[in-house]
């Protein structure tokens, strides 16, 4: 029983981790080096729309 569970639980954790690894990779092909710049600028923009 707690294989099954364990086993679920590394299973969604490898698709979130794929999942986060693809959308770098697109962010990356569009913005290239500035890339890390635009991740910056985009939870800047988030923290203040939650935070205002």
């Amino acid at each position: 029983m707690i294989k099954k569970i364990l086993k679920y639980i590394i299973i969604g954790v490898v698709i979130y981790l794929t999942i986060l690894a693809i959308e770098f990779c697109c962010l990356y092909s569009v913005h290239g080096d500035n890339t890390w710049n635009y991740i910056k600028e985009y939870w800047d923009w988030y923290k203040d729309v939650l935070f205002w």
